[in-house]
């Protein structure tokens, strides 16, 4: 189960490659920018890429379309204050690194999805959720609800439900739970130990 959810969670997140502005036209933006991501992993331009190379493409293709900080924050919650400016930094990057490492390699092996935005629905006036379906050649399908909130910088992500798991609240339980014993610095060199293990994030993978 949990290597399904770190397949989802970080699939979500790399389909992800442009902002959200305007309420009107969400679903066919954030349809447009599933696919430029999935090029990156399927166009005969980059099939000479390595590992590495098509890890840093797409965390490019990230920081400059997307504030991943916003979901981040909200993961970790309370524990955010409980780490230096230098510490919240450095987490920040470990885990779009996380993020991205388990989307290529997932995503490795797999041919192109096909993905179906469903239409905007409102909640309120400053919250939004936007259905997505992923269908995968084999016939696994994932149901992926993205809930945004509008900011200052416009509608951001603030929450990815996949398969009715909410992303941020099962990675704030974990955060929850090693802040308990632990410290900022505990938690960077856990997550560059993650970072450093050969193969594909597996079901045993816990922050």
């Amino acid at each position: 189960m949990m290597k399904t959810w770190i397949i989802i969670a970080s699939l979500a997140f790399c389909l992800l490659g442009a902002p959200l502005y305007s309420q009107e036209g969400e679903a066919e933006k954030l349809n447009n920018a599933m696919s430029a991501a999935l090029d990156l992993m399927y166009l005969d331009a980059y099939q000479d890429y390595t590992y590495e190379q098509r890890q840093a493409a797409i965390k490019v293709l990230l920081e400059d379309n997307y504030d991943l900080s916003v979901i981040i924050r909200r993961a970790l919650a309370r524990n955010w204050g409980l780490m230096s400016a230098e510490e919240q930094v450095r987490v920040t990057d470990l885990i779009e690194r996380l993020i991205v490492k388990a989307y290529v390699e997932g995503m490795a092996g797999q041919q192109r999805p096909e993905i179906d935005c469903g239409e905007t629905v409102e909640i309120t006036s400053k919250r939004i959720e936007i259905p997505v379906v992923i269908r995968f050649p084999s016939g696994k399908v994932f149901n992926v609800v993205y809930r945004l909130g509008r900011l200052q910088a416009g509608w951001q992500i603030y929450d990815i439900v996949g398969e009715d798991i909410s992303m941020v609240s099962n990675y704030r339980q974990q955060f929850d739970d090693h802040f308990r014993k632990g410290n900022g610095q505990q938690l960077i060199e856990k997550l560059e130990d993650l970072l450093k293990k050969e193969g594909h994030l597996n079901a045993s993978t816990k922050i």
